[in-house]
């Protein structure tokens, strides 16, 4: 799922730039990335998700388009998907778009997505995007017509007089939502942990009770309080109790790893106790961390034990250390390994095991009440007032039982308030809906606590007639759009900016970055070949792809993606060529005595597989220990190097072509360790490259540390940049 806000700027604004209030609509600029810039929201009661200070719900967010040399930003399309709904601006001045004397354009566009946050059936999605209040639709514009993210919709136009300003609104059913999800709309509680899709932050809820320790334990050890194994000896708790309260750990990988600590509040809430200082680097050098880590179960501590004692591989501990548990990999039968972090708790900073029995672990894909998410299903009415218990106590700041205006304002002004209201999933009949208009908005004709002025007959005759031309719902021609009455709606910005961290490659978008037309760049020129790859190969790997990229953070951002993709666009062909296409006699005479390779064939033998075309018995060898299949001291570090060696023994070669899974990973691997030579010393991630940015130069030095030269460096470079073409905002 690849997603943007519906304004891209080149230049971010800063929030002490000059903005008009009145066109801003009370404008509020959070500091931050590019949906910090480009999805600027107006404050409570000027067109808020979800609700208004009378309690009226409100389905979208109304966003002010940034500005470049003076114009509005054009309006852009989040994601791919298809057009269900156009409806051109008015241009004849109509009086009931002129509510209050004030204009409303009346231009909208619908779309909807079919993408995919996983793996599956069940990571299927459909979801629609609306923009509304648009001064100008793009005229061609139709609906059942494709368009693609980035592509442009139209212009903002007026709300109730403000310019330049959208409706920006998210919606789906409940059975997207659930799959969306990943479970029923609600609290987490004790549901497992999907695996269909795992993206984003890492989270773990520790029981209280759990043990902390002033030194880091071996990683053999579930509990360092317990007698001694082998030459570890125990050391006591920091609290002979445990944890005083249940906890909360964040695991964030952004370069750093940061870790932080939430515990529960009285009203059920979450909020951060505190946070570890930053690891710095630890993203790029999850590698170098996983094989110390798998080093420490061969070293003296544990020597005692060492005869048949499972060992984990450094790819499972890899796994275990980026996501928390085993998502691809898995812990061979009876090995132990305990994933114990320095963490900030009440009872003071400790390591603490968060692989005990009793952890869970989750991710973002999981949409934890830690992280702000709620579930609003629980409005009995079927207008437009909030009537939702679980909102109206939220904003019931003087706990009085009841919700006034005031109240309201004050209780949508609290950044806490404000912070859950914007990850709140909420279940509402639309705005939008001709059908049962009057009833919708009946209560605005009453007194009601929140309400300072209801409306007169004429007031309220002149508000419907202004709802009527804004409506749309009925004319949608998708047969899946939700009914109005049965539509989820979802925080559009949020859940852009949550979603932009899953970048899971639909079919759709994987055929756009890898076409099963290849072009090849050399000299200046693009050679086309034909059929260079089927829709079958493509969906063979596509899958696996994904999650390896996760996996090792490629997914992190567009940079690393274009890189990683670009330079597989020439090492294998956008994936129609995972080997090498050489006689033996040729690889033979090309490798003899290179990359380890000291035997007869040795150089055909261990030719280039898979998507980076690993190349080398050192190579080989090196990922064979990465996955547990090769111990490292049943060989000699370079042996090529000594009269009388003991070689790796890699009997299997190709298995990097018969499982399609190690066709991907020995890419990815290669991708995290760098270029070993056979040496047991992994080198930095080649992320650290990628975030330099997406230009000639680094293009040229990642070219360097997987080619080991320049071949194909044009190829490549191109690639990359078009790959970033796709997938950049």
């Amino acid at each position: 799922m690849i997603i943007s806000p519906p304004f891209l700027s080149a230049a971010h604004p800063q929030q002490n730039d000059a903005m008009p209030t009145a066109d801003a609509g009370n404008t509020v600029v959070p500091d931050g990335d590019v949906c910090t810039a480009s999805m600027l929201e107006c404050a409570p009661g000027n067109g808020a998700y979800p609700v208004s200070f009378n309690l009226g719900w409100h389905g979208g967010a109304h966003l002010r388009a940034p500005t470049e040399g003076g114009d509005a930003l054009p309006v852009r399309a989040i994601a791919d998907g298809r057009i269900v709904y156009v409806r051109k601006t008015d241009t004849t001045h109509k009086p009931t778009l002129q509510y209050r004397n004030l204009r409303t354009d009346d231009g909208c566009v619908v779309i909807r997505h079919d993408t995919e946050i996983g793996e599956g059936e069940s990571a299927k999605i459909t979801y629609y995007s609306v923009y509304l209040h648009l001064q100008q639709v793009m005229p061609t514009l139709a609906a059942g017509n494709r368009i693609y993210r980035k592509d442009v919709v139209g212009t903002p136009g007026q709300i109730f007089g403000q310019y330049p300003q959208i409706h920006f609104e998210i919606i789906c059913s409940e059975a997207n939502l659930k799959k969306m999800i990943g479970r029923a709309p609600a609290p987490l509680g004790n549901t497992p942990a999907r695996r269909d899709a795992v993206y984003g932050d890492m989270w773990f809820f520790v029981p209280r009770g759990a043990k902390l320790f002033a030194s880091e334990p071996h990683p053999f050890r579930d509990d360092d309080s317990a007698p001694p194994v082998a030459t570890l000896q125990p050391q006591s708790p920091l609290v002979a109790a445990g944890s005083s309260c249940d906890l909360v750990i964040r695991m964030h990988y952004e370069k750093d790893c940061t870790l932080t600590t939430y515990r529960q509040n009285a009203d059920l809430s979450w909020s951060v106790y505190g946070a570890m200082p930053a690891e710095r680097d630890a993203e790029y050098n999850l590698y170098k961390r996983a094989t110390a880590l798998n080093g420490r179960y061969t070293d003296s501590s544990l020597a005692s034990l060492a005869a048949g004692m499972p060992v984990p591989s450094p790819s499972a501990i890899f796994e275990m250390i980026r996501f928390g548990r085993c998502i691809n990999d898995q812990l061979p039968a009876g090995a132990r390994f305990n994933h114990w972090r320095k963490v900030r708790t009440p009872d003071g900073d400790g390591w603490i095991n968060l692989s005990k029995a009793g952890v869970r672990a989750y991710s973002d894909a999981d949409f934890p009440e830690w992280a702000g998410w709620s579930f609003i299903n629980d409005d009995p009415t079927p207008d437009s007032l909030c009537d939702s218990p679980t909102v109206k106590r939220w904003l019931d700041v003087r706990h009085a039982g009841h919700v006034s205006h005031a109240d309201a304002v004050t209780a949508l002004g609290t950044d806490a308030i404000r912070q859950r209201m914007a990850r709140a999933i909420c279940k509402f009949p639309s705005e939008w809906g001709r059908d049962g208009l009057e009833a919708r908005y009946n209560w605005l004709k009453s007194p009601h606590e929140a309400l300072t002025n209801p409306l007169a007959d004429e007031a309220f005759t002149k508000l419907i007639d202004h709802a009527r031309d804004l409506a749309f719902w009925e004319d949608v021609s998708d047969p899946d759009f939700p009914h109005a009455n049965e539509v989820w709606h979802l925080p559009p910005t949020a859940f852009v900016r949550h979603f932009r961290q899953c970048r899971w490659l639909s079919s759709k978008e994987l055929e756009q970055i890898y076409p099963n037309t290849y072009a090849e760049k050399s000299e200046g020129h693009l050679h086309q070949a034909a059929n260079a790859l089927s829709n079958e190969v493509r969906e063979r790997y596509r899958a696996v792809l994904n999650r390896l990229m996760e996996k090792h953070s490629i997914t992190r951002n567009p940079m690393r993606m274009s890189h990683f993709l670009g330079q597989g666009a020439e090492e294998s062909r956008t994936l129609a060529w995972m080997e090498e296409h050489r006689s033996e006699a040729s690889c033979n005479s090309l490798y003899a005595h290179l990359n380890g390779n000291d035997l007869p064939g040795d150089g055909y033998k261990f030719r280039g597989r898979g998507m980076k075309q690993l190349t080398g018995k050192s190579n080989y060898a090196e990922y064979w220990v990465y996955r547990g299949w090769l111990s490292r001291q049943s060989f000699t570090a370079s042996w090529w190097n000594y009269q009388h060696p003991t070689r790796p023994n890699i009997a299997t070669p190709d298995i990097l072509l018969t499982v399609h899974y190690n066709t991907i990973d020995t890419g990815t691997w290669y991708w995290e360790a760098g270029p070993n030579h056979g040496l047991p010393h992994p080198q930095s991630s080649m992320n650290r490259y990628a975030d330099r940015g997406v230009t000639a130069e680094t293009a040229h030095v990642l070219t360097t540390q997987i080619n080991g030269g320049i071949n194909g460096l044009e190829n490549r470079t191109y690639h990359t940049m078009r790959v970033y073409s796709l997938l950049g905002d």
